[in-house]
């Protein structure tokens, strides 16, 4: 998705994670159980929570130091937490961006096939699996392209469509959950939002071994647009009142 797009450094003292495995049963049924869902090892729904949290005031020392101990224990506001550097602040807001883009695609909260990476299909005659589909090619063929005008020309697009076009009346309710302080509530709010188009349109027919670039993605448009404003809508909401918490 457009909003993830900036890389997720890996560093010994993160949380790394692709997704929440849903083990719901698509088409069936589609849901996102955190207990079940999110296990040990995190889901992103843990991962968006490890970095935006319940202290909005950190500690006003930005020069003390951060030991093992803090590390293991300590998952309260990284992005605004001055007891890490400003390096270190910048990769976990990299991070927050990456994973509020990722939560907000459908197939980032499913299990199913590994949410859909094991589900062969072809996109302009070319083999590739339904998960690179909406991360990639679908997202790309919406936008034009996927270079510097062609991204700035749809995420325009979308930001008219927020502003007063077709999503102005949903945009309150995308961020109905927005309180830095409740991080983990609004992920999963989020996360199971997203999944339940896993049932409605994603999964909804096998798709295994077709092809994708025609009637498929047709249809799947309106849902990548909507996700996409969802994601950059939530994003910007939350960096702001980050901010405002600095």
């Amino acid at each position: 998705m457009l909003v993830s797009v900036v890389p997720a450094p890996i560093r010994p003292d993160t949380q790394l994670t692709n997704g929440t495995d849903a083990e719901d049963n698509p088409p069936s049924t589609c849901s996102v159980d955190l207990n079940r869902d999110c296990g040990a090892g995190g889901c992103i729904v843990s991962a968006i929570a490890n970095y935006v949290c319940t202290s909005l005031f950190s500690f006003a020392d930005p020069a003390r130091k951060i030991s093992s101990a803090d590390r293991s224990s300590d998952q309260t506001q990284r992005v605004n937490d001055r007891r890490y550097s400003i390096a270190h602040r910048k990769e976990y807001l990299e991070f927050l961006i990456h994973f509020i883009g990722d939560i907000t695609q459908p197939l980032h909260d499913e299990a199913k096939a590994v949410g859909g990476n094991q589900i062969p299909v072809l996109w302009a005659g070319n083999p590739t699996n339904l998960h690179s589909t909406w991360d990639t090619q679908m997202v790309e063929k919406d936008a034009g392209g996927y270079d510097s005008a062609a991204t700035a020309a749809f995420a325009n697009r979308l930001i008219a469509a927020i502003d007063s076009g077709a999503y102005a009346s949903q945009k309150a309710s995308w961020i109905s959950c927005s309180d830095v302080a409740t991080a983990s509530a609004c992920a999963l709010n989020w996360a199971q939002d997203a999944n339940r188009i896993n049932c409605g349109y994603v999964l909804r027919v096998d798709q295994t071994n077709q092809e994708l670039s025609g009637a498929y993605y047709t249809g799947a448009k309106p849902y990548i647009e909507l996700q996409i404003a969802k994601g950059g809508y939530r994003l910007g909401t939350w960096i702001n009142r980050l901010a405002a918490a600095a």
